[in-house]
């Protein structure tokens, strides 16, 4: 694909680096991780975040939860960093469905922060991906499953961050037009460009208006991942605006830089490719803290 915006021309460093202090990554996996290959571990990911000078981070596993880790190493290792636990809806992780709001609602209770709706164990990314089986939240009319109102009753009661891992759009949006009618804020698309999620425009552009955030992770934009156009964030973000927008890394993967770094960089790419500085703020920094309540 022809790069569309071509990036700018010398950009200040420090402008860089003061929006790199402070920021916030809401999307990390950390090894050990029996589906891919991780080089760095939870307690490795924080030390380089607090070292970066970050405000905070949100551990992510598709294979267990991650509060336990988050709790212990923010009270004994990285004092100055906030770290956050998270659960995503999965075979492992909360036995499908069925558990589901139990599980959340027991790593609520510890600490977890965020909750992602099925993800490499939903029925349309195992599709994708050419395999069978998986979860989805629609009965066969189409309509929510009754354990999805259980999982979005925990999330209202605790003030937990829903995210869309990786279903397809009618079930992330039927999803969030619950949560919505229960009065949660706090939504979040997950990286809908990417390739195996995919929203079009518009469909990403109803979910803004309905008071959803767009995230964008630096992942997509490398080989492994599809090597997105960086243009194609920036239009979106461009088309929703800054404020409904998030940035996070998705990494890390063996192949890839560490996250921490990662955010570095994706910052000055977005600034590169036609975004303001304060519209990375927006993205990097203000949105992240205040759907973790730790804004200043």
């Amino acid at each position: 694909m022809a790069v569309r915006n071509k990036p700018l021309g010398r950009i200040d460093g420090k402008v860089i680096e003061e929006l790199w202090k402070e920021s916030v990554d809401m999307h990390i996996h950390p090894g050990p991780d029996s589906l891919a290959e991780r080089p760095l571990d939870s307690i490795q990911i924080a030390q380089l975040a607090q070292s970066a000078g970050m405000k905070g981070i949100v551990l992510k596993s598709f294979t267990y939860n991650t509060a336990s880790d988050a709790f212990l190493i923010e009270k004994n290792i990285t004092p100055d960093l906030r770290v956050f636990g998270s659960v995503v809806v999965g075979y492992t992780t909360t036995g499908g469905l069925d558990y589901a709001a139990e599980t959340i609602e027991a790593m609520a209770k510890i600490g977890g922060k965020v909750v992602w709706f099925p993800a490499m164990d939903s029925l349309y990314c195992r599709s994708y991906l050419g395999k069978e089986g998986g979860i989805s939240i629609l009965n066969q009319d189409g309509s929510l499953k009754k354990e999805v109102d259980a999982i979005l009753k925990v999330a209202k009661e605790y003030n937990l961050v829903v995210c869309s891992g990786h279903m397809s759009y009618e079930e992330s949006t039927k999803m969030f037009d619950a949560a919505i009618k229960m009065g949660i804020t706090k939504m979040v698309a997950t990286h809908p460009l990417a390739g195996l999620s995919r929203f079009t425009l518009d469909e990403i552009k109803e979910l803004a208006d309905k008071g959803v955030y767009i995230e964008h992770v630096y992942g997509t934009l490398m080989p492994r991942l599809g090597n997105m156009d960086p243009s194609d964030y920036v239009d979106c973000i461009k088309m929703v605006g800054a404020e409904r927008s998030l940035m996070g890394t998705d990494l890390a993967q063996v192949w890839d830089m560490d996250p921490a770094a990662g955010m570095r960089h994706f910052i000055a790419m977005m600034i590169q490719f036609g975004c303001t500085p304060e519209e990375v703020e927006w993205m990097c920094r203000k949105n992240p803290a205040k759907l973790l309540d730790i804004e200043d």
